[in-house]
């Protein structure tokens, strides 16, 4: 612990040198408070003021700090702010009815006192952005171009994440700014600790401190232009604030859409320590102090002002040493607490053992010592400037999670596309040889060592265009082509005027046109709702049964998103909340499109009620698995059937989701299953709730659970408020949804076809279904298979009454253009 402190305050101290060793000489002990407010200049004694007079600092800071004091009045009392935290306040999961909860919970507090421990509160600084990197005043500066995170600030993400993982933590739920950097950050160490279904609250409170007319400006440029001993006094003075900046300036907050539900009078135009960390207080109170209570374990992912602002209600530190807590990027800091012996409802911080990381006045603990992570990535930065070729070597890659029965399909699938390319191009000489690397070369990753090779030839292999005579054996050898599939990966159509139908009978019928959004033909005003099916995964590639499965999206399925996010990005569309299922790949989709759409901010609700169609035994599964297991016969009953499930999963299967108790706590809607409570209460020896978990699914009762989502979720909360909708979900999720808009015919719900990635815009005034315009002059009906549905699906958008008067002011405009150039033509004539 001692050494720890010394080397924090030899950092705070390292640059006022000439005044260490005056302290040193006058005896000193407490060098890291003593110059807090000591200036690194040579002129340290005396500053300008604003009227150019030379002024000794101390007074300075004391005028400063006495203005700004004076000048602080944007606080609310406890009932206005608890007010503004539930107004800001969005459930992202399936909270279930308020009043039994509540009264389980009064019901049962006075025990809960002796028998539940609170939670354990994590709170981690975001990676490097591209701006802290130059030095440069970022505040709320939130371009997505600007201020993303740099590839340094990338690893030290994936650092805590796996520090996190060491360490044997895991979270219930996350806070963070609604700053992109931030946002980013918790992506990535989600994605790494495998939480990426955890709700993440996004809250404008823990944003970073808003500098003012500082921000975009670098920390040398603000010094040549204020004087640098008037900045270091913005900087490290408790209440001093910069100079504010104009709300008439478009880089002000209050023209941000991210804070338009907001009180205006709440949004800084700049702030001093104090008061960024005023603005915190609610938060703890209201939010993050209640979930640690009630025993869940938060992490708490914001910047450094912020994050001192916690430590300093945590562990009530005096102001006048606040400054001196410092939260390296990349090192978790992990709080732990007791209930209060005199008052049970407050929250006490335990005491950490001796030996841990601390800092001085606080009790979290480092879960590294502080320094070692910035030192190693420096001499990383260094190796990868010095060798050849070291800058395209990441020291610890993350590997995409795949099990050995995926590995070997896939390989299988690369090798039979080797064996029908060289049955097809027997004369053909190629040079990919001289490219493959030597198979006793192979990545610790790689468990087998001919997976380069492989890879290499398949490279290859996409190089050399198909011809027509081997176009459709090729598609038999990558998988099944009767479309009939549970899920489809891309459906594209080779003939739109022949779709495959159900029994992989042809149908042939009247050529369906789709209505083509462009930009001006859906008004603003307008609610619409938007349906993205997930990108590709690599059971899609493969022709497995995923349902409830969790894979990540392969390569395909990344541009997929991001190639939906562009295309709306392109029509000018904007979203005010995303919905999406609690499964990685649907998640991903929505985190790509909203990065590509700079809406990062968005809330981000998910819902199991959108996860895909549970497949019970068959999960994990290829149709030629179940084929030689079940019956191709039944296997088509299974497929084609409405409303016949697959065989039910055991309970205690690996793709039972009521085993998955990471994440069944977050549904709260789903009723309780007496047989499974009964049985897993008996196992654990103590009184276990378990709800009814579903163990198969047909599509009729994947819809029911789809559809209600929408009808009492979706639209009391988004749609009649005239709210504007994302939602990236499943085939068989949207389908069932899609069914509930379009009047399709459930007799006719497995004809429809949902390809990856392609935007479906429902406009809710005109009820109807649009694509957007890609730029190019291909028919989308030729470019994808929507199954024989689609007629269903396209059907013509409804005209209201707000479309007649439209069409009524036009046409009176045109006969008055009409009439004037008539009566012009008249007047020449006579003349």
């Amino acid at each position: 612990m001692t050494e720890l402190k010394v080397t924090m305050r030899t950092h705070r101290c390292w640059s006022r040198k000439v005044v260490t060793v005056a302290l040193i000489m006058m005896g000193s002990h407490h060098c890291h408070f003593s110059m807090a407010f000591t200036s690194t200049s040579s002129s340290s004694s005396t500053t300008k003021s604003h009227w150019g007079r030379a002024v000794p600092f101390a007074a300075t800071k004391s005028r400063i700090d006495q203005e700004h004091d004076d000048d602080y009045s944007r606080g609310l009392s406890p009932r206005q702010e608890r007010a503004q935290i539930q107004k800001e306040h969005i459930p992202l999961y399936d909270e279930g009815s308020k009043w039994p909860r509540r009264c389980w919970n009064l019901l049962t507090k006075p025990f809960r006192r002796h028998h539940q421990k609170p939670g354990t509160l994590i709170l981690i600084k975001s990676g490097e952005s591209k701006w802290k990197k130059r030095g440069i005043f970022t505040g709320w500066t939130n371009s997505n171009n600007q201020v993303t995170l740099t590839p340094q600030g990338e690893q030290e993400c994936r650092h805590a994440s796996r520090l996190l993982l060491e360490a044997g933590y895991s979270c219930d739920q996350v806070h963070c700014s609604m700053l992109n950097r931030a946002i980013q950050s918790v992506w990535i160490i989600n994605k790494e600790t495998g939480s990426i279904f955890l709700p993440v609250y996004k809250s404008w409170r823990l944003n970073e401190r808003m500098y003012g007319s500082l921000q975009g400006i670098s920390k040398k440029a603000a010094g040549l232009k204020f004087g640098q001993d008037v900045v270091q006094s913005w900087r490290r003075s408790f209440k001093a604030r910069p100079p504010p900046m104009s709300k008439s300036d478009p880089d002000h907050p209050i023209h941000d859409r991210r804070y338009a539900n907001i009180d205006p009078d709440l949004i800084p135009s700049s702030e001093s320590l104090q008061d960024c960390m005023k603005r915190q207080k609610p938060l703890w109170d209201y939010r993050i102090a209640p979930a640690l209570k009630a025993g869940s374990n938060v992490m708490v992912l914001a910047h450094s002002n912020s994050l001192r602002g916690l430590a300093k209600i945590i562990d009530g530190i005096d102001d006048t040493v606040i400054e001196d807590i410092a939260f390296p990027p990349g090192i978790p800091v992990v709080y732990k607490f007791q209930f209060d012996d005199n008052n049970y409802n407050k929250l006490k911080p335990l005491v950490p053992p001796e030996g841990s990381l601390v800092q001085e006045h606080t009790t979290g603990v480092f879960l590294e010592k502080p320094g070692l992570l910035k030192e190693a990535l420096l001499r990383q930065t260094q190796w990868q400037t010095s060798v050849p070729g070291a800058a395209d070597i990441e020291l610890a890659p993350t590997v995409k999670r795949m099990n050995n029965m995926e590995e070997s399909l896939l390989l299988l699938k690369k090798e039979q596309e080797l064996e029908h390319w060289a049955a097809t191009h027997p004369n053909h000489q190629t040079d990919f040889l001289h490219n493959v690397p030597s198979p006793f070369h192979h990545s610790p990753q790689e468990s087998n060592p001919n997976r380069g090779i492989l890879e290499a030839i398949h490279r290859t292999i996409q190089r050399v265009q198909p011809t027509e005579e081997n176009t459709s054996e090729a598609y038999i050898i990558n998988g099944d082509n009767d479309q009939g599939e549970f899920e489809e990966p891309m459906h594209t159509n080779t003939n739109n005027n022949n779709i495959n139908a159900a029994d992989g009978n042809s149908m042939t019928g009247p050529r369906v046109v789709p209505n083509m959004a462009y930009g001006i033909d859906i008004a603003p005003e307008d609610p619409v709702v938007v349906f993205v099916r997930h990108g590709t995964t690599p059971h899609n590639e493969l022709g497995l049964f995923t349902g409830w499965e969790d894979p990540p999206l392969s390569d395909q399925g990344v541009d997929d998103a991001k190639r939906a996010g562009q295309l709306l990005k392109q029509h000018g569309f904007e979203f005010d909340v995303v919905y999406s299922s609690w499964l990685q790949r649907a998640i991903d989709t929505a985190f790509y499109i909203q990065t590509e759409l700079d809406m990062q901010w968005l809330p981000l609700v998910k819902s199991w009620r959108l996860n895909e169609r549970h497949y019970g035994k068959l999960t994990g599964q290829s149709k030629k698995m179940v084929a030689n297991t079940y019956g191709q016969d039944q296997l088509k009953i299974w497929r084609r059937s409405f409303d016949v499930p697959p065989p039910k999963a055991s309970s205690y299967s690996f793709s039972y989701p009521g085993n998955d108790y990471r994440r069944i706590k977050y549904a709260k809607d789903i009723r309780i299953s007496l047989t499974e409570t009964f049985c897993r209460s008996i196992e654990a020896r103590r009184f276990e709730l378990h709800r009814k978990w579903p163990k198969a699914e047909s599509l009729k009762t994947c819809m029911k659970r789809s559809i209600p989502f929408y009808t009492r979720r979706i639209v009391p909360e988004a749609v009649k408020k005239g709210k504007r909708v994302l939602v990236t979900s499943h085939e068989n999720a949207i389908r069932g949804i899609l069914m509930h808009l379009c009047e399709i015919p459930p007799e006719h719900m497995n004809d429809l076809h949902l390809p990856n990635g392609l935007p479906l815009i429902y406009n809710v005034r005109r009820k109807c279904i649009s694509l957007l315009h890609d730029g190019t002059e291909k028919d989308p009906m030729e470019v994808y298979d929507f199954g024989s549905a689609a007629q269903y699906l396209f059907r013509p958008c409804e005209i209201t009454d707000e479309d007649f008067a439209r069409m009524e002011e036009h046409a009176s405009a045109v006969v008055e253009s009409m009439d004037v150039l008539l009566q012009a033509k008249k007047t020449e004539a006579l003349t």
